[in-house]
Order: structure tokens, then sequence, then C-alpha cells
């Protein structure tokens, strides 16, 4: 099947990956919510908008008790994680209805999500307005859908793709068997179960979801139960039931809204925000501690053999029972057992509130109505948005904004705030529509009659002019990283001190170096690298883009009931490209390249319409 160190080789040959297989799952989930409120007029100047809610936001159940959660504080039937025989191994998994948690709901009800709600206004003369508000507003869990049941450990099922065991050296299986290798795999598929006379990249066979009876494959020495289950899979994600936070936002704003002389309206306002425990789809709970890899990067380069990246001897082999895989005797890092829980080796929580953002805006607006028809809206926003993290879905988040800015250190989130994936600094809109004034009741042409005034009158205009800067740049490192295997996240390079990573130029002259690529350095090794999660001064191309239409409205008829309107309009009229972000992987041959764009190219569209 192939092998190799983490990289596809010139062949295409398979180097890592899984088989997932979900069963079907009969989940339900009850919310409930309360709310009140009021609106109460203190004075003639001033008005007072009350408001309060309360939430019971149940979280899934399944018909048939078909789910999991995590207890990170209990003992794991498997002893040795310390690296000394009998050592306490931190953690297990466990079905809901046992352990600490009695009832069906894989996550704690939450009786504390109090969100209150006030709005003011204040009329300071007959052309100004004050207001200001404030809420609190909780997320609801089934936002997060990594708690679905469908995902959880027992509803579905992983098996790892192992291309090899002793770090790339030689292959875990090759097709076969063949008269020179007789001990190839050889697999079959029956009834649906792919069983291997010889233990292939795969293992023995694929595991399926077991549903409210999880156990261990036969002889493997594990324990019974769910504790043995997920012991053979290694790495998994579950619920965190007893240490489960959930996510909430605070918003607030303040504005002040001005009649103007000659038809202007004006708002100006101050908009802000502040998430705390946001989820993420899943959460890493089993990165090796920043103190161990201070010190492995430290021997790396003293030319010192790197500690953690030490085979334990078979004879000191710890764990009470021989784990699979990358943990098995002969196998089993020095490293692995520095880890928050050795036994196992990877560990997510489902929808656990880990990360933060804070949200500050300036947002202005100005309206004019004009007295022979027509608006003019110019709507301006200034803002910035710093985060932990960005979306539940980041599989999902591409083409426009770039992508998502991954975490690096889970050890250490603070150091992961950053401008937020999606943040926006600038954006500008004006928008409008404008009778032409000729024609009948119009300021020129007014008194022709007949033929004449239908050609002349019902002209317009419209439109829709945008500006927007560029989504921030979100720069990986994309090589090689010893670290991978001791948990950390997504590694990012280090910037070159004093190098400036603008690049100059206009967006189409930068097409073959969108920025100074030469400033990013592969970091040293057992090293995270120092660019920030999401860059702060590099951005994508952003948004300058022109939609107009021409129309004509002629009225006929009895009583001029009648009306035809015929439409032309204009996307992108300019024909302005949108580049899409540039390669921003450093360790890619097209590192800092843009290979594509976004949006449409000009579309043109007629349009006629009847109404009577």
């Amino acid at each position: 099947m192939g092998y190799g160190l983490g990289i596809g080789s010139p062949l295409g040959n398979q180097t890592s990956g899984a088989v997932n297989i979900s069963g079907p799952v009969a989940g339900k989930q009850f919310y409930r919510g309360f709310y009140g409120g009021d609106t109460w007029k203190v004075t003639n100047k001033l008005t007072l908008n009350l408001g309060f809610r309360y939430d019971l936001p149940g979280s899934w159940t399944e018909r048939f008790d078909r789910l999991t959660y995590f207890n990170p504080s209990v003992a794991n039937p498997v002893t040795g994680c310390s690296g000394s025989t009998g050592s306490r191994c931190p953690g297990d998994l466990f079905l809901v209805k046992t352990g600490v948690n009695g009832g069906r709901n894989s996550l704690p009800l939450d009786k504390h999500q109090f969100m209150p709600r006030v709005g003011v206004a204040y009329s300071l003369n007959q052309k100004t307005v004050i207001r200001a508000g404030y809420g609190i507003f909780f997320i609801p869990n089934f936002v997060s859908f990594g708690v679905n049941p469908y995902i959880d450990p027992v509803a579905s099922s992983t098996t790892p793709f192992r291309a090899s065991v002793d770090g790339g050296v030689t292959p875990a299986s090759r097709i076969g068997p063949t008269l020179t290798d007789p001990n190839a795999s050889s697999c079959t598929l029956s009834a649906g179960v792919l069983t291997c006379a010889t233990a292939g990249p795969f293992g023995p066979t694929l595991v399926v979801p077991p549903g409210r009876n999880p156990q261990p494959p036969a002889g493997s020495g594990l324990p019974s139960g769910p504790s043995g289950y997920i012991l053979a899979q290694q790495s998994f994600s579950a619920t965190g039931y007893t240490v489960q936070k959930n996510g909430s936002v605070q918003q607030w704003n303040l504005n002040i809204q001005r009649e103007l002389p000659a038809g202007f309206f004006v708002d100006v306002a101050y908009a802000g925000s502040h998430g705390v425990h946001l989820p993420q789809f899943n959460t890493n709970i089993n990165q090796i501690p920043d103190s161990f890899i201070k010190q492995a990067a430290a021997e790396a380069a003293a030319g010192q053999p790197v500690t953690i990246a030490q085979f334990v001897p078979v004879a000191n082999y710890p764990f009470s029972v021989n784990l699979p895989g990358s943990l098995a005797p002969g196998n089993l890092t020095q490293g692995q057992l520095d880890r928050p829980f050795p036994q196992y080796t990877g560990l997510n929580l489902n929808g656990q509130g880990c990360c933060g953002s804070i949200y500050h805006s300036l947002q202005a607006t100005a309206r004019r109505r004009f007295a022979g028809g027509g608006t003019l809206l110019v709507a301006y926003t200034n803002a910035k948005l710093l985060a932990t993290a960005d979306t539940l879905t980041s599989w999902l988040e591409g083409g426009g904004t770039g992508g998502v800015g991954q975490i690096q250190d889970w050890n250490n989130l603070k150091a992961e705030k950053s401008l937020a994936s999606q943040d926006v600094s600038q954006r500008l809109v004006i928008s409008y529509v404008v009778d032409l004034p000729f024609g009948h009741g119009k300021k020129y042409l007014s008194g022709l009659q007949g033929v004449s005034d239908k050609l002349v009158s019902g002209w317009g205009v419209d439109g829709i002019t945008v500006f927007q800067r560029g989504f921030p740049l979100k720069i990986s490192d994309g090589g090689s990283s010893a670290l991978s295997a001791f948990g950390i996240g997504t590694l990012r390079p280090n910037v070159v001190a004093g190098c400036n990573t603008s690049a100059s130029g206009s967006g189409g002259s930068k097409l073959n170096q969108w920025f100074n690529t030469a400033c990013f350095a592969a970091p040293p090794a057992f090293s995270f690298g120092n660019e920030p999660r999401v860059d702060p001064s590099l951005r994508q191309d952003g948004v300058k883009n022109f939609d107009f239409s021409v129309f004509k409205r002629t009225t006929f008829g009895p009583g001029e009931r009648m009306n035809l309107e015929f439409r032309t309009e204009f996307f992108n009229i300019f024909n302005h490209p949108q580049f899409a972000a540039p390669n921003t992987t450093r360790a890619s041959s097209n590192f800092g390249v843009v290979t594509s764009t976004l949006g449409n190219p000009r579309l043109i569209q007629f349009g006629l319409k009847f109404a009577f």
C-alpha cells in the first residue's frame, strides 16, 4: 500500500488516512426557551426596552442509548502511563447511563443560561436620537454538530491506516501473498466484513460501529467494554460530560442618528461583541506539554539525541497490556508517555468551548431621498475581529476566505489569538436608485404628450458599488515535523526577523509572488513557528465591484393602470477581476502564487415585467 514519513511519494503511495463507517442513529433533542420583555416610556425623551431570556437547551439523546462521553478524571483499566509498571492512566470512555452520568444525554443540561437584554433610546431634540443596547446570547449546543449522535464513537467507527509502524522504514503491508512474499497481506470480503489472513495497513479487520455493546477485537488482550474498544481505535473524539463549557456572546452598541439639511439622514454607531467558550468542531486535549517540546528543541539544536523521540525498550514496556499500532512494544516513544493521556494517540472533545473572540467596529450610514424620485445609501464599516477560533466547519471555509487559520499549540491558546480569518477591516457600499428627471411630472420635457412622452418618461438607473479589503492570509508551514506524532496542531513557519513580508505592485503584477515568500522559513526541529495563526499584515485581493442597471417603465391602458418595465442589468460592469487567495503553504512549490479568481466576469442580462 505504500509507506513513508507522512509525505506522499511520486508514485502516489498512500501514507496516512483512515476508513470511517457511520451507523444509523435515532437522535432526539429538546429545546426550551422562555422570554419576556416590555417597552417602558420613562419620559417624552427616554424609552427603555427591557427583556430577559432563559434557555434550557437539552443535549442529544439516542433511542437505543448508543452514546458515550469521556471522563478525564477517572482511572483507566490500563496502567503504566507514567512509564512505570502499575502507574495510573487517566481518563476513560463511558456509555451514557454509566459512571457519573446516570442519564441518557451525552452532555449535561446547562441551567445557567440567563440572558438579559436592554435597549435605550433618548431623543436629544427633534432631529437627534441616541440609542444603545446590550444583550447576552448563548450558543445552542446543537450548533456544534460534533456532538450529534451519528459522530459518537459507538455510532461510528474509524480504522486507521498505518503505512508503517517503524517510522517509514518498512511498509506495514504489501499486496499479496506472492511467490516471493508469502507473508504479504491476503484479505477477503465476506458479508460486509473485511478479513485479512495477515494484518494489513488497516489491521486484521475493519472496525464496525458497535452500538451499545462496544468490545475490543477478539484476542487483543484489551479490557472489555468501551474502555478496550476505544483503546483499540487509539485516536477518537467524544463529548466531555464532566468538563463541558458552553459558549456565549455579549453584544453591545451605541449610535447617534441625526437628520441633516438637504434631506440627508446619518447614523454613526459603535458596535462590539465578546465571545467566550466558543466551540470548535473538536478540541485537542492530548498534546504533549510545551516544556517537553522546549527541551526537545534545545536537544536537537545542540545535536543531542532528542529524549521524546527515543523508543522505549521492549523490556521496559510500561503498559499493563500490549496496545496496538504506534503504542505497541518496540514502537512506543518516550514522548508518548509524556502526553496527558498516553494510552491514546489522539483525543478530542467534541463541541468543547475552548476559544474566544472580541469585535469592535465603527459603522456609519448616510441616506438621502431625492424629491424627484430616488434614494442614495452610503454605508461604511471600519472593524477589527480578533479570535482564537473562527468556525465550527473549517473544512468548508475555502475559496473566498482563503481558508481558516489553524491552531498550532493547543496548550497555549492565548498565543493563538490573532485576527480572525474572516476579518474585514474596511467595507464601503454605495447603492442608489435614481429616476431620471425627464418626461411627465419631471423637471425637464414635462410638457410632452402622447408617444413622445411615453418614449421620454420613466427612465431610471440604479446600482450597487462595493469596496472591501481582502481577508487576511493564513500561512502554514506544510513541511514534515516530528512534533506531529505528539499531538500538535498545524505547524506554522518562522518569520525572518526584519524582513518586509509585503510585495510591491498592484494586484495583477503580484500574481506570481503576492507577498515576499523569502520572509518565511521552516522552524527549527522540534520547534513551533512564530508566524501568527492569521497574518496581521498580509491580505488577499479585496472587492472592487460595480453593478449597474438601466430601466424604463411605461404606463398605459385605462387609467394608466398597466405597467411595462424593461431592464438591462450589468454585473461587474467594468469586468474587474478579484483574485483568489495565494497559496499559503510554505513547503509548496506554489507558495505565494495566485492561481485563480473569485466571482464572475461581466454579466449582462435583460428583463421584461408586465404589471396590471
